[in-house]
């Protein structure tokens, strides 16, 4: 599979994680465990990406 879909594909889902993080973030009763999840997929997408980018 040529890198730069990879790339695509790991940018696409650390944008995605961090609007969900932010809505999550600015409900009044917070599922911190929802917020914890999208952190989560926020911080691997994000190392996936640097790390085939090899910065």
């Amino acid at each position: 599979m040529p890198t730069i879909l990879v790339q695509i594909a790991y940018l696409i889902i650390f944008i995605w994680s961090v609007m969900m993080l932010v809505q999550d973030l600015q409900v009044s009763r917070k599922a911190w465990i929802t917020v914890l999840l999208h952190a989560a997929v926020a911080i691997v997408s994000l190392d996936f990406f640097l790390a085939i980018t090899d910065f």
